[in-house]
């Protein structure tokens, strides 16, 4: 790579960090631990400017090969994406839910990882604590529109924040010893008294807020180009969410056909749902099915598979509230260690059942797994080129997770109709992200007629509906990416084995396209010589 090129990469990377510190710390760099984001109007000015620097220098740097050009063209996204953030889209103005989320996983992330050094972990976790009374101030003065369903979903946020801060950090299993003990407490009695105050600053947002979310039209066909590289428009990709949807429902109704003739698809999943392991058996068959997928990856020639290890942990107390069913969490970027965690919330005394039924965790496991996010992203971290190890959208991490689904159950990992019907459903359910992504943000769609779809067609209770629909409004375009992402990566499939004819093998494919980490699609196919 010429000097140039490298020189106006490492500039960017060091803007992006700053930008975000935050997603610094997610990527494993500990610089910038004891900082938030900043979203005030001189910032983002400042923000702005640098960003347009950028994309200047993006545009003027010669790239000598095909996999520079790449590279330079999703930096060149990457910026402007940025660029619309902070000048079209604006959510720091409209969306208490972006700043809350913002301060919450700047704590989460130092605790979720196996931090190797707990001393260097609680230094940052107190300067962390420490600056969330300023960010949450400044907060409140940047959101100038609060849009009322974000000011509810931000609100549900406090209980949580709140217990992580005041009761989780005293759990055993966070060694804070390092640390002055009262330094400690007057920093986590700020944070706490600083999120109590900024739900009571919501309260009063909430009194002359609007209901409009919506990006509009416009503004969204752009992001679904700068942030994801998605040819389509919001009304193609409406047609094809219908499409999957209709495919979806006929395949859940021949499968449960299949299982009880006669009955309903959603008594059939209902009465399956009920088939949960008990709290101590949980993790057990989480880690047999773990064990299981990546045996069968590897045995059937699928790609080439991650030697880092994933373990599958009980969701540890302080991060219950945050973790309230499971999640993995990856290793980042820049950290020596590439292990991988899936957290498991078991119910305590008293408590509903959070772990999911046998039949639906095959699903969920290649999905968070091997072959899908803890492939991908241990690949991705390992890659030389470090717009490929950090740069990614959802369309590509989420899609290429929902595929892995979809190609074990091509491929027969999936062997009873019962885990068959379980896909079918997440592949519905994803379908009608698509419709509610663009209905809600381009069409006007209201979210109680929003939340209804998901009850009626998915089964979801209502404060699970109106939790998702929340979520939709709030992350305009990501939504739809899960299912967008995987038909792109089944297109780019049946393209490569036209083009190769007999020199085709699956193996070859997702080595292939692995690494290009989380990129578009669309420069994977660029680079595969498959564009067109």
């Amino acid at each position: 790579m010429t000097a140039s090129l490298q020189e106006v990469f490492d500039g960017y990377m060091d803007l992006r960090w700053r930008l975000d510190p935050v997603e610094a710390t997610f990527a494993g760099l500990h610089e910038l631990a004891g900082e938030f984001a900043r979203y005030d109007a001189q910032s983002i000015r400042e923000q702005l400017a640098a960003l347009r620097s950028y994309t200047s220098a993006l545009e003027e740097v010669a790239a000598d090969t095909l996999e520079e050009e790449i590279d330079r063209t999703a930096a060149l996204h990457d910026a402007r994406h940025w660029i619309l953030l902070f000048d079209r889209e604006r959510p720091f103005a409209f969306n208490p839910a972006f700043h809350l989320a913002h301060a919450l996983n700047g704590l989460h992330l130092l605790l979720a990882r196996g931090e190797q050094d707990p001393a260097r972990r609680a230094a940052e976790l107190l300067q962390r604590l420490r600056a969330l009374p300023d960010f949450l101030i400044r907060a409140v003065d940047a959101l100038t529109s609060p849009a009322r369903p974000l000011i509810a979903l931000a609100s549900s946020m406090i209980t949580g924040g709140v217990a992580l801060i005041r009761d989780g950090l005293d759990d055993g299993a966070i060694d804070l010893s390092a640390l002055d003990a009262a330094e400690l407490a007057e920093a986590r009695a700020a944070a706490v008294q600083a999120l109590l105050e900024f739900g009571d600053a919501l309260a009063m947002m909430e009194e002359d807020a609007g209901g409009d979310f919506a990006i509009g039209r416009e503004l969204f066909d752009r992001k679904l180009h700068t942030a994801h590289m998605i040819r389509d428009n919001a009304d193609e990709l409406l047609r094809y969410g219908e499409q999957l949807r209709a495919a979806a429902t006929a395949e859940l109704a021949r499968i449960a056909a299949e299982i009880e003739p006669g009955a309903d698809w959603r008594d059939v999943l209902a009465r399956l749902r009920r088939d949960v392991p008990d709290g101590g058996d949980a993790l057990g068959e989480y880690r047999a099915t773990m064990r299981e997928a990546r045996e069968f990856t590897t045995s059937h020639g699928l790609m080439t598979v991650t030697t880092a290890p994933m373990e599958v942990e009980a969701t540890p107390g302080f991060l219950r509230t945050m973790i309230p069913f499971a999640a993995y969490q990856g290793p980042g970027t820049f950290e020596a260690e590439q292990r991988g965690r899936f957290f498991v919330t078991l119910p305590v005394d008293g408590e509903a059942r959070r772990v999911e039924c046998r039949a639906e965790r095959a699903s969920t496991v290649l999905h968070e797994g091997v072959p899908g996010h803890h492939q991908q992203i241990t690949v991705a971290n390992r890659l030389p080129g470090i717009m490929r190890r950090v740069l990614a959208t959802p369309a590509a991490r989420e899609g290429w997770a929902l595929y892995c689904e979809s190609l074990m159950a091509e491929e027969g990992f999936l062997s009873s109709p019962a885990e068959r019907l379980f896909h079918a459903h997440h592949l519905l359910w994803r379908a009608l992200r698509v419709i509610l992504d663009v209905k809600l943000h381009t069409k006007g769609m209201p979210v109680a007629e929003a939340a209804r779809l998901l009850r009626d067609e998915l089964g979801f209770t209502e404060p699970a509906a109106a939790a998702e629909v929340a979520r939709y409004c709030a992350y305009p375009t990501y939504q739809l990416c899960y299912a967008v992402g995987r038909r792109d990566i089944l297109r780019l499939r049946d393209d490569a084995r036209r083009a190769r004819g007999a020199d085709f093998s699956l193996a070859a494919f997702h080595d292939e396209l692995l690494a290009y980490g989380g990129l578009p699609t669309a420069l994977a196919r660029w680079g595969m010589g498959l564009a067109h």
